[in-house]
């Protein structure tokens, strides 16, 4: 299926388009909130300022996709591959991502309000100067992620693995850090006030001095 035979049935009201062969596909800017593309392969696509609100993207490969502005709020991507994905200015607030791999993703100024990210995988991530405020990141793999200038307020960070991470100049007032891994982090002017950190792990972390402890 290629791009304007998609759009032709999206518009006329199908709204299943899962477990299809996609790689490549351009889809730029267009209007496809609450499709269903569940497992469909998306590798290399283009998807920069589309509208996929509320879409069914779990399971999908979306490898290497360009994702730049694109609205995925309230989108279902758990399970989803987004290894190297781009994901400039993306907005995914509330969007579940829930075991999807984002290794190597470039989210910055990433807008994840409130997103469920629970064991995802952010390996070497570009988080700078994303909104990860009141997001669930319980259990997630952040080795060697970029935070920096990252507003963290407010996020569950429970068990986390933040092993290497940039956290420079993050915010992460009122987070929870129980039991979270800080080893040989960056934590230069982090700010931590009112942060829950029992049981945390901060084996050679550097920074600290710099950072703002209270609570």
């Amino acid at each position: 299926m290629n791009a304007q035979e998609l759009l032709e049935k999206y518009a006329a009201g199908d709204l299943d388009f899962s477990r299809l062969s996609l790689p490549g596909i351009v889809l730029q800017t267009v209007d496809l909130s609450e499709v269903n593309l569940f497992e469909s392969d998306l590798t290399l696509a283009n998807l920069e300022q589309t509208n996929l609100e509320g879409a069914e993207l779990n399971l999908a490969n979306l490898s290497w996709a360009k994702l730049k502005q694109t609205n995925l709020c309230r989108a279902n991507l758990n399970g989803a591959s987004l290894h190297r994905a781009f994901l400039v200015g993306a907005d995914l607030s509330e969007a579940y991502l829930i075991d999807a791999d984002l290794s190597e993703a470039n989210l910055e100024e990433a807008i994840l309000q409130g997103a469920f990210l629970t064991s995802a995988n952010l390996t070497n991530a570009n988080l700078s100067r994303a909104n990860l405020s009141k997001a669930s990141l319980t259990g997630v793999s952040l080795n060697h992620a970029n935070l920096v200038g990252a507003d963290l307020t407010e996020t569950d960070l429970t068990r986390a693995n933040l092993t290497c991470a940039d956290l420079t100049d993050a915010d992460l007032t009122g987070a929870n850090l129980t039991g979270a891994k800080l080893n040989w982090a960056n934590l230069s002017n982090a700010k931590f006030v009112g942060v829950n950190l029992t049981g945390v792990y901060f084996s050679a972390a550097g920074g600290i001095e710099d950072s703002i402890l209270i609570g």
